[in-house]
């Protein structure tokens, strides 16, 4: 009877042993990472036999990223998030140094040479110029002082990712710096040249990239090639249309033994779709959205204004990320090789996730 008074007990105290944490924020947080790997590992096992003998390399490699990912958010969730501002300019040289040996001595894949090999990790630096675009920028906007140095630096973040080539995250990297730029109340005719100027870059881009060109041109009627560049997204469709209302069940994909390439990744959310239907999906993209607005709504409530302006860029970007990915996987988007956040595979993803997870919990110990 003592041990079961002692459990309840606890288990009433259980969010006040880490005080000041939002505990709706941090459950949201928990069961999309439980979500991740239970779709790695059903996603993941048949390229793992084909490509190591064995099933379970992807989801060990994911495990091992979930403990370090879940370690750094810990600590930075002690790790007051104004010591974010005072360090912003030696984590973005850092992130241009790492950006560079990218570019220059990085791990081609795919036509893409975004990773730089560390021996126990593939670092894709990228992700970390997300972060610290918007913090840069928030920086700079608080202090009244800096701000073109720090959009400056943005771009050209932006832009030696866009040399990689990574047309999906360098625009996450301009959004996080606009995303500041918005919830800092900004004048309305600075934010809209800053999208078009965006805009127009994308676009210039996409015009002197044939591969990229190829992307839109298949996005748009994939079927024009079904064996080449429309291929995946076929599959991809495919995959979520024989999902239906209920699904074949977890673990049960048939996309997944081949048809679709990395279904682990890039396209994890169609084997969603296909695994637990049409219900389970809305079910996911709800969690998705509540983790989205619970972080919108401990940021605006923080009265610190570096808080709201650094925190709101945060969220915006990955709010950004996740629709991007949903929307290739559907269709809506052209593809982009983006990473759905918590869910799909990818070290450098998740643990830049854990970063941002780590600055917006303790942002929420100050929310009012």
């Amino acid at each position: 009877m003592d041990a079961l008074k002692l459990f309840k007990k606890n288990r009433e105290g259980m969010v006040e042993t880490i005080p000041g944490i939002d505990p709706f924020f941090l459950q949201l947080t928990v069961v999309l990472i439980v979500l991740g790997c239970a779709f790695i590992t059903s996603a993941s096992w048949h390229e793992s036999v084909r490509y190591y003998g064995h099933p379970w390399i992807f989801i060990i490699k994911h495990f091992i990223a979930v403990v370090f990912g879940v370690s750094i958010a810990t600590v930075l969730s002690f790790l007051h998030y104004r010591w974010w501002k005072t360090c912003a300019w030696q984590c973005v040289m850092g992130t241009l140094v790492l950006l560079l040996l990218t570019v220059k001595f990085g791990v081609v894949s795919g036509g893409s040479r975004r990773w730089l090999a560390l021996g126990f990790l593939n670092l894709q630096s990228s992700e970390f110029a997300k972060i610290f675009s918007a913090l840069i920028v928030a920086k700079a906007i608080v202090e009244r002082k800096g701000f073109v140095m720090a959009f400056c630096a943005t771009l050209v973040m932006a832009l030696i990712v866009l040399k990689q080539p990574d047309l999906g995250t360098s625009i996450l990297v301009m959004s996080g710096a606009l995303a500041a730029v918005f919830a800092s109340g900004f004048n309305l005719v600075l934010m809209m040249l800053g999208i078009c100027g965006c805009l127009a870059l994308g676009v210039w881009q996409v015009m002197n990239t044939p591969y990229q060109m190829d992307r839109i041109k298949y996005w748009l009627n994939p079927h024009a090639d079904p064996l080449g560049n429309g291929y995946n997204l076929i599959q991809s469709i495919k995959a979520i249309g024989m999902g239906g209302l209920w699904g074949a069940g977890l673990g049960a994909s048939v996309q997944k033994l081949g048809p679709l390439p990395i279904a682990y990744a890039d396209f994890i959310f169609a084997i969603v779709c296909e695994e637990i239907g049409f219900i389970g999906a809305v079910a996911v993209l709800m969690i998705f959205l509540m983790w989205i607005l619970r972080a919108f709504y401990l940021v605006m409530s923080n009265e610190d204004e570096f808080a709201r302006i650094f925190g709101f860029s945060l969220v915006m970007v990955f709010a950004m990320q996740v629709l991007i990915n949903i929307g290739v996987a559907t269709g809506l988007f052209p593809i982009t090789g983006m990473t759905l956040p918590f869910v799909s595979f990818g070290g450098s993803s998740f643990l830049s996730t854990s970063v941002v997870v780590g600055i917006l919990m303790n942002i929420s110990r100050f929310a009012k």
